[in-house]
């Protein structure tokens, strides 16, 4: 060694020596911070494949891709920790001369502090010794002692290589298993490399494969349907649709080709309010098409009124996060019928357009021989529109029609409808689910009636004479119009005559057909001794079938008769209405009778009452037996005010039907064209007009006093009125008594009937001399 400036320079052997233990030292501190990395970095990958993996074996789930997330950062902090911890910081700390001279004489018996004296006094200044030459000697001799013995020294003894050779055992048995893994299972391998490193979400492969067939539903039936249909929904991205409160069956389905097949599945449930569990599905049946199939049927899937996730495990297999969302069904939300209408509704007069919407509503009527269409809207989109459509004929053929919408509107043909149809309607929305119920739309059809005919004959009788005119009254109804309307004559045996007449603007019509008339242009003609048959029909525009609809009215028998036979029947009728009247007049003299009985109990009552005053110390029975007769007695009264009332109001009815009567009469004779001027005044100015002037004026006053009296005997206080109700009465027997005087009796009819029979015989007598006469010029001729 040397000294330079007062200090010690170490001799380049123990430099050499110290310089390789300090090189073996960060080769340790390397090689055991990079062993234990990669153990690290082994043991979370394998314990991450455990935790991925082996759960699945027993049908868990594969870990979530945060899990795995954890791991590859857990695995990266670990690293980065032991990098730091056991590399980093121990290299960055700074070993001294001394600590490795300290290390070497431990392990080492040799040294007696040569070394560490040698180092330890090398960084000293001699300057600092009492006796530096001594010092120095000192100094130089344990140095050179050092220099020698630290060529033997062994820089492997220094170090404990067990934790090296344990981390190194560690990770080689991991490098065989990962190999070894690697080698005999690849793909197992990469998947989970793919899964770990790549966070891909591939499932493991399972020796058991499951698939989700879908949601079966039970579809609302159309009336008559044997059997009800169902229809499978499948899952569309692990979601399918059920209506609320609906009823589903799962499929699920399992492979029979995989290395296991599952004799039972196990469904797990949750729905959003909470609810959890579990249920068993049932296999049904063999295999087909290599694929088993299992059901649930029932709770969760019994009535479903919020949405439900759904997990089916099966051995290692498990199809998770199936959802069930609970929505709305489908609904008809307005519904129009499109109407075209039939060209017999079109005419002239008809304001009615050739087509029309018209909003649905119950009760809705659609013409006869109508095209018709249902247009309707959903409250969502369609994917179709079934129906079925009957008529009246409970035999029909059942067939479900459909038609394709148009997002959420439909049209539905009817065609030409002539009877009532019942249409049943069922949606589909787009992920196949059904409305909740059948929606029945009853479209009535208002058959075309046939016109209806009221018709009279006024002022004409049973018996006309061959020119009379008759007045025609009465109405005709048709609910879409009337095409034609015409009067059908048959005289005798001869054939139908059909004489077209206007068609009224109303219901109502009013004409006269003139028979003589009709005589003169040739159309139409009667001969006296007949019968004349009359009637009026009507035809509407209906043109759908072969047979037209023509209404008729009630056929008119008349008897053709001669003037002089007609006013035989007229005065014969007038003599029946004289005695019709002289029983009315007979009657209201009962009247009379019955107001002065009235009268006469008002006057016996007073007496009693008078008499009554006048007795003095009656008996105790007395005064009883002359409150009861008073009553009875005024009970009587008021049963009498009470007929007489009634009996008025009789008369006036009967008086008023006499004159409707003797009015007929007298236009019996003008439509018969009957010259009989005296005969008409006398019906009209002496007889109708006379009654028509009693009832308006006299025998309304005579009613009104009828009824006063009532009251007042109610009031115990008729006898007032007696006397004003008998005067009226007085005056409307006056009247009729002269009414009478001016009517056939029965002496003036009989001098009628003797002058037509006479004039009947004459008749005859003149036939029988012209036939007579006919055949001897005939008898003549031949010879």
């Amino acid at each position: 060694m040397t000294l330079r400036q007062n200090s010690l320079v170490l001799a380049p052997s123990i430099r050499h020596g110290l310089s390789s233990i300090r090189d073996t030292l960060r080769f340790y501190v390397w090689t055991y911070g990079l062993l234990l990395i990669a153990c690290w970095v082994m043991f979370i990958f394998w314990a991450g494949a455990l935790v991925d993996y082996v759960p699945v074996q027993f049908g868990a789930y594969e870990s979530p891709r945060w899990v795995r997330v954890g791991c590859l950062s857990l695995m990266g902090l670990g690293a980065v920790w032991f990098f730091i911890g056991s590399i980093v910081l121990r290299l960055w700390r700074t070993i001294s001369d001394s600590s490795l001279a300290l290390l070497i004489e431990r392990h080492n018996s040799q040294f007696e502090n040569e070394l560490i004296t040698a180092v330890e006094l090398a960084k000293r200044s001699q300057s600092d010794a009492s006796n530096p030459d001594a010092h120095a000697a000192m100094l130089i001799r344990a140095h050179d002692i050092a220099a020698e013995k630290i060529g033997r020294v062994e820089v492997g003894e220094l170090f404990n290589w067990r934790p090296l050779w344990s981390a190194g055992v560690v990770l080689g048995l991991g490098l065989v298993l990962t190999s070894g893994v690697a080698i005999s299972a690849p793909p197992w391998f990469a998947h989970w490399s793919a899964r770990l490193f790549k966070l891909s979400d591939v499932p493991w492969p399972r020796s058991a494969e499951l698939r989700a067939d879908g949601i079966q539903i039970q579809l609302p039936a159309f009336t008559g349907q044997v059997t009800a249909e169902r229809s499978l929904l499948p899952f569309v991205d692990g979601h399918v649709n059920v209506s609320i409160g609906g009823t589903a069956v799962l499929h699920v389905a399992a492979n029979t080709k995989a290395q296991r097949t599952p004799e039972i599945c196990t469904l797990f449930y949750q729905s959003d309010d909470g609810g959890r569990g579990r249920a068993n599905l049932r296999r049904v049946g063999a295999p087909r098409d290599n694929w088993q199939s299992f059901t649930l049927d029932g709770p969760p899937l019994d009535g479903i009124v919020g949405d439900i996730t759904l997990s089916v495990i099966g051995l290692d297999a498990r199809i998770r996060d199936l959802r069930i969302q609970a929505v709305p069904p489908p609904v008809i939300t307005q519904l129009q019928i499109y109407c075209q209408y039939p060209d017999y509704l079109r005419d002239s007069f008809s304001s009615r357009p050739a087509e029309e919407h018209l909003a649905y509503r119950s009760g809705l009527l659609i013409p006869e021989g109508t095209t018709v269409w249902l247009e309707g809207e959903a409250s969502q989109a369609l994917s179709s529109v079934q129906y079925v459509q009957r008529g009246e004929d409970e035999h029909s053929e059942f067939q479900v029609l459909s038609v394709a919408p148009e997002d959420n509107r439909f049209r539905i043909p009817l065609s030409t409808l002539n009877t009532s149809q019942v249409v049943e309607v069922r949606l589909l929305d787009r992920s196949g689910l059904a409305s909740e119920l059948i929606t029945r739309y009853v479209v009535a059809v208002q058959k075309d009636t046939i016109p209806e005919l009221s018709t009279q004959l006024d002022g004409i009788g049973l018996a006309i004479t061959p020119h009379a005119s008759l007045p025609i009254q009465g109405t005709v109804k048709d609910d879409h119009g009337l095409a034609e309307l015409r009067v059908e004559l048959v005289g005798g045996d001869s054939e139908i005559t059909a004489l077209p007449i206007p068609i009224p603007g109303d219901e109502h019509f009013d004409f006269a057909l003139d028979l003589a008339a009709l005589s003169e242009t040739g159309q139409f003609s009667v001969q006296t001794g007949t019968n004349l048959a009359l009637m009026l029909s009507a035809q509407d525009h209906f043109d759908l079938s072969t047979e037209p609809h023509v209404g008729h009215s009630q056929a008119h028998q008349l008897s053709i008769v001669t003037v002089d036979q007609l006013l035989v029947i007229l005065e014969r009728q007038e003599l029946e209405l004289r005695q019709r009247l002289e029983l009315i007049i007979s009657e209201l003299y009962q009247l009379r009778e019955a107001i002065q009985s009235l009268g006469a109990s008002f006057d016996s009552r007073v007496s009693m009452e008078q008499q009554v005053l006048f007795v003095s110390l009656p008996t105790v029975a007395q005064p009883e037996a002359n409150k009861d007769d008073r009553e009875d007695a005024q009970r009587l009264a008021n049963l009498r005010a009470q007929q007489c009332v009634l009996q008025a109001d009789k008369s006036e009815q009967e008086l008023s039907s006499v004159a409707a009567r003797v009015d007929n009469l007298r236009r019996q004779l003008v439509n018969n064209r009957i010259d009989s001027y005296d005969r008409q005044e006398r019906l009209a100015a002496r007889i109708h007009d006379p009654l028509r002037t009693l009832l308006s004026h006299d025998y309304v006053e005579l009613e009104d006093r009828l009824i006063a009296m009532q009251a007042e005997t109610l009031k115990r206080q008729g006898r007032e009125s007696v006397g004003p109700a008998l005067v009226s009465l007085d005056k409307v027997l006056v009247q009729l008594e002269a009414i009478k005087a001016n009517m056939l009796d029965i002496a003036s009819f009989n001098e009628i009937v003797d002058l037509v029979r006479g004039l009947l015989e004459d008749q005859q007598q003149l036939l029988d001399a012209t036939e007579k006469q006919r055949k001897q010029g005939i008898f003549d001729f031949l010879q």
